[in-house]
């Protein structure tokens, strides 16, 4: 039985992601070329005008 070696590379992405345009952006790592989709926004944070206004809701109607 023989035995072959696998030789795996592994990238330390640096990624360029491109402008904000929408929920999501797409990004391509300079080394390997890998493309990856980010979110431009972290839910509830002040980014996220769906999140803040569904959470806006909810303290409106405990204070009622």
């Amino acid at each position: 039985m023989t035995q072959e070696a696998v030789e795996t590379t592994e990238c330390t992405h640096h990624w360029q992601i491109e402008s904000p345009n929408g929920p999501m952006s797409v990004g391509k790592c300079k080394r390997c070329g890998e493309r990856r989709e980010f979110n431009n926004s972290i839910q509830g944070s002040g980014w996220d005008r769906q999140g803040s206004h569904n959470r806006r809701l909810r303290q409106a109607k405990s204070n009622s």
